[in-house]
């Protein structure tokens, strides 16, 4: 029947119509939005043709000479631009681009790129500044309202305000999806999070960081694909998560806790499931996230132990509550399962560490204790009343946490001691007494 066909065909030449009446209206007023950067290849193709020259830019093709704007923010490769250049490009730019133009690109460019302790984010900046009547429509509008070619002094104002609960920037974004592209993974947006988070800092108030999760609404991908220089992501990245440990701890309430992992793990990842992107984060403040974790991770293991309806009730309670009892000396966990418990575990939206068994619904978990003096166990727990593994942290045969699976022969052929949950009702003090005698943890009231 060709009756579909019509309704299609009007629809590909009405589309057809607005894209040549959006692309006319870009060419006499300026892109609407700031479009993303040009491909890294049109780039280093600009770069190589440049070589050594200075300020020809007559040598480039047209999208090329677009592609040399993100040029001047780099510091190596076979151009590296100077004052004069960056001259002579916007010379360029003004003459040979439509009205409007050349200022929304720059202004999409430094915004993407920024970089406060670059030269060329400083004189773009004056350029822009000067320039600033010519941004056009809502783009414009924002742009001026939040200065944000001022660059650093900008970045600081916008994040002093977020900190102080003026949440004006996050609903003017919110209401204008051209300052959404804008801002999007951008270097500036990354300078706005560090500025945020020196003023929250100071912060002591249970209202602290509510700002927090709007702007990490822009990073979609996360802080690390952001623009900008490394050294800006990671100084936003640890002022971030240094402030709000260090709150979450002073306030000592279930909701700051709540608040400082979530933000946390949205900054680095859960730290159960990679430590790559905590490897720059300060020892101690680690330490803290895991140690907030334990409690959540045994939740989940005896969560998904009573889902698979692998132990009698009283049994899973006794081992539940004896557990919980040592969590104020729990100093980080992990979720260990076999191939039901890493099904569940997924549904439940946690991370959980492959354990290789000859049972498909092994689940349990690898736990650190630490007494007050410093000393350390390590424990692997298991259902399906599996006899429980104990290792002294000094043993070189116990299981450092991190890996990327475990096999429970291997543990159970290195095991330091080795207690069964039998007789049902004597296990919980051959536990206890073997955990004091390696901790000195006195048994749990």
């Amino acid at each position: 029947m060709p009756g579909p066909v019509e309704p299609i065909s009007l629809l590909g030449v009405r589309a057809s119509r607005l894209k040549n009446l959006a692309r006319d209206f870009e060419t006499r007023h300026g892109p609407a939005r700031a479009g993303a950067g040009q491909p890294e290849s049109i780039i280093d193709r600009a770069a190589r043709k440049l070589g050594g020259r200075r300020g020809d830019f007559s040598i480039l093709d047209a999208r090329e000479k677009k592609a040399a704007l993100e040029l001047f923010w780099r510091n190596s490769g076979p151009w590296v631009a100077c004052a004069a250049d960056i001259d002579a490009w916007l010379a360029w730019a003004e003459a040979d681009w439509k009205p409007r133009v050349a200022e929304s690109r720059v202004c999409a460019a430094l915004l993407r790129r920024f970089d406060p302790s670059h030269p060329a984010t400083a004189q773009f900046g004056l350029w822009l500044a000067a320039r600033q009547d010519q941004l056009w429509g809502r783009f414009g509008e924002f742009s001026r309202a939040y200065r944000v070619f001022d660059g650093a002094e900008a970045a600081e104002k916008i994040g002093a305000a977020l900190a102080a609960d003026d949440l004006a920037f996050l609903h003017d974004i919110e209401r204008n999806a051209h300052a959404r592209i804008l801002l999007q993974s951008t270097g500036f947006g990354v300078a706005v999070v560090g500025a945020f988070a020196r003023a929250s800092f100071e912060r002591t108030d249970a209202a602290a960081w509510s700002a927090a999760d709007g702007l990490l609404d822009l990073f979609p991908r996360g802080l690390n694909s952001a623009g900008g220089p490394e050294y800006l992501r990671r100084d936003a990245k640890l002022g971030l998560i240094s402030g709000v440990v260090r709150w979450a701890v002073a306030q000592a309430t279930a909701e700051a806790r709540q608040t400082a992992l979530r933000l946390c793990i949205r900054l680095a990842g859960d730290p159960r499931e990679s430590l790559e992107d905590w490897r720059d984060v300060p020892e101690n403040l680690l330490a803290q996230v895991e140690q907030w974790l334990a409690a959540p991770t045994l939740a989940t293991a005896f969560q998904i132990v009573e889902d698979l309806a692998t132990d009698e009730a009283a049994v899973l309670k006794k081992r539940q509550e004896f557990w919980r009892a040592y969590l104020p000396h729990a100093t980080r966990a992990r979720l260990l399962g076999a191939r039901k418990t890493q099904q569940a575990a997924t549904r439940l939206g946690e991370p959980c560490t492959p354990f290789k068994t000859y049972l498909s619904d092994h689940c349990g978990f690898l736990l650190e204790l630490q007494g007050d003096d410093g000393r350390k166990l390590v424990i692997v727990e298991m259902n399906n009343l599996a006899q429980t593994m104990f290792w002294p942290q000094a043993s070189a045969k116990a299981p450092a946490f991190g890996e990327k699976s475990y096999d429970g022969s291997f543990l159970r052929s290195r095991c330091e001691a080795f207690l069964s949950h039998l007789p049902p009702d004597a296990w919980p003090a051959k536990f206890a007494e073997l955990i004091a005698q390696h901790t000195g943890i006195a048994a749990p009231l």
